[in-house]
């Protein structure tokens, strides 16, 4: 039984790479399913011979109806429990998303989904600022593990309408 499930992690995790529409791919549909729901799926980017070398954050800027400033951050994994690092996790891959070619699409979502935790917290969002933080990684060799952060402005939210950067 012991070999059997081993050779079934094995074709799963083969035909998991394959694109979407592959019929392979199409066979481990529902298995995958939790897969993806707890955020456990892999990314070639991360592996050799090109792993990706920049660290990427997303912030938003929340100006509230009496002038005030605040920063929201998705989840953060450090000092939480293990079922809060696994939602982070999904949380990460969501940010690597908004990050992706047509991640632009889920701009306003975002925007909207932190103005409705400022509404439940009883306070008035003006506009939200959609801010990138990007980081080099840097090679074994360098003294410092990290290069300087930099921050681009994505997208300009009010509850007016969308103001695109």
């Amino acid at each position: 039984m012991t070999d059997l499930l081993i050779l079934w992690l094995l074709l799963f995790l083969w035909c998991w790479d394959y694109p979407a529409d592959h019929f392979l791919r199409r066979l481990i549909r529902l298995p995958g399913g939790p897969l993806v729901y707890f955020g456990l799926w892999h990314s070639w980017a991360m592996f050799a011979p090109h792993p990706v070398h920049l660290n990427r954050r997303l912030v938003a800027l929340v100006t509230l109806s009496d002038g005030t400033r605040q920063q929201w951050q998705p989840l953060s994994s450090e000092g939480q429990s293990l079922l809060l690092r696994m939602l982070y996790v999904r949380s990460f891959k969501f940010e690597f998303s908004l990050f992706s070619p047509g991640g632009e699409r889920l701009y306003g979502p975002v925007c909207e989904f932190v103005a409705q935790q400022a509404a439940v917290a009883g306070q008035v969002v003006q506009s939200i600022e959609l801010i990138r933080l990007t980081q080099s990684v840097n090679g074994w060799s360098s003294a410092e593990r990290f290069g300087a952060e930099r921050a681009d402005r994505l997208f300009q939210w009010s509850p007016q309408g969308q103001l695109k950067c």
